[in-house]
């Protein structure tokens, strides 16, 4: 089996902050995340988009309380790693998925039929394939923008940043513990 690598890097704001969205209220927000955090939840981004991998997983945790989850910093609700992303961050990785499904099928399909039936042969019965490369497309998301305002959370002596207009609890990204802002 063949493998593909694929190199895919998220803009941060210019303090370090990669930006998150809730799956049930749907704000942004950024954290600070350490660097093998951030690598990791690129590859379980990607991960989520292969269903062979999905299928795995579900059937290997059910039952299992070892999943990573997060906490909405504005409404509380809990959900796993791979679930915070943007709209923008799905769709830049699901462009990516789709890259590396193209490079399976050229390289494993694609370019073997045309090396064996590229050319017209002589005698009662040829075959002539003429099938063309499936086209990728240049991953691309926005620079990220400093747009929020950084928040402590002294509970896990981490910091998110929050929309500065924001009125009510914050609630952690790592444990779920309510401040006031």
């Amino acid at each position: 089996m063949t493998e593909f690598n694929t190199n895919l890097s998220f803009p941060l704001d210019d303090d370090g902050f990669f930006r998150r969205e809730c799956p049930l209220c749907s704000k942004e927000f950024k954290v600070l995340l350490k660097k093998e955090e951030l690598t990791d939840l690129t590859q379980k981004g990607i991960d989520s988009f292969l269903l062979e991998q999905r299928e795995e997983t579900t059937h290997s945790e059910e039952g299992s309380d070892s999943e990573i989850k997060f906490f909405c910093p504005y409404c509380g609700q809990l959900a796993s790693m791979d679930s915070w992303s943007s709209h923008e961050q799905i769709a830049y990785i699901g462009i990516a998925v789709k890259n590396i499904t193209a490079r399976i099928v050229n390289e494993g399909f694609i370019h073997p039929l045309k090396r064996s039936f590229g050319k017209p042969t002589s005698g009662m019965f040829s075959m002539k394939f003429e099938g063309k490369d499936i086209k990728q497309e240049e991953p691309w998301i926005s620079p990220e923008v400093n747009d929020l305002e950084i928040f402590d959370l002294p509970c896990c002596h981490r910091k998110i940043k929050i929309v500065d207009s924001w009125v009510g609890k914050v609630y952690c990204f790592f444990c779920g513990f309510p401040h006031r802002y």
